[in-house]
């Protein structure tokens, strides 16, 4: 038994440097780098929240940082849709199969690299209420189902937004106020015990290594070259989960 849980520490603790290393420079990608490995360790559900909740440090984190350059107007509306649609899916998800549930998520995310890397030259998205509220529904949907809200809130903000720090900024901000609202509910539903709670301190340990090495690179990181590591990294990640749960 100490064993085990000597394992899951060092399992939760690597994946948390380098989920937050990623996050600090294209803006999402914990969640997604948990997600692969933290299922094999626990019951999906328990594994969507420790992830959410071992996130929402780094979140907090880069969203005081650069909470001057939010841009509240613009995650306002993705929130409001985004946090209804993750409470109704999440209620959804408690007795669904776990391989169904990566295997949707992965054909999702290829799906949304495909499209934005096709027609990313030919088609503008434009920032307005309407794109908004649909990207905030397809985000909530993601993050109610597997914790996962990042790649449709990360293309849009990535049009909307010009400056990097104004994209890292409103991002965290609305992952971070977005999660809880989803942590909130999983945990009424008993998603996690308190023998998880060193699992958590291990996570937001890494947390802070990952972010603050990731802080480094994110400063000297052209946008183009980080707009190129959004759309790549969406689509090798849904790939990736697709073989992983068909491996099973």
């Amino acid at each position: 038994m100490m064993k085990y849980m000597i394992s899951n520490m060092l399992w939760v603790f690597l994946t948390a440097v380098c989920g937050a290393f990623l996050q600090t420079n294209i803006g999402f990608g914990f969640p997604i780098v948990a997600m692969i490995v933290f299922p094999l360790l626990f019951p999906f559900s328990t594994a969507v929240t420790l992830s959410l909740i071992i996130a929402s440090g780094s979140t907090l984190y880069l969203s005081i940082a650069y909470r001057n350059h939010i841009e509240w107007k613009i995650i306002g509306p993705l929130l409001i849709v985004s946090i209804a649609c993750s409470i109704i899916f999440t209620q959804l998800t408690i007795d669904m199969s776990q391989p169904v549930l990566t295997i949707m998520l992965g054909i999702m995310l290829v799906v949304i690299s495909i499209f934005t890397v096709k027609f990313s030259r030919s088609i503008k998205i434009k920032r307005s209420v309407r794109t908004a509220a649909i990207t905030g529904l397809i985000s909530g949907i993601g993050n109610g189902l597997f914790g996962i809200a990042g790649p449709p809130v990360a293309i849009y903000l990535m049009a909307s937004l010009e400056e990097k720090r104004s994209y890292l900024a409103s991002i965290q901000s609305y992952f971070f106020i977005s999660s809880v609202i989803t942590i909130v509910v999983r945990v009424l539903n008993n998603a996690i015990s308190p023998a998880h709670v060193p699992l958590i301190g291990i996570g937001w340990a890494g947390m802070a290594i990952g972010t603050l090495s990731g802080r480094k690179l994110f400063e000297r990181l052209p946008k183009e070259l980080l707009k190129k590591i959004v759309y790549g990294f969406v689509g090798v990640s849904g790939i990736w989960m697709i073989i992983q749960t068909s491996l099973l």
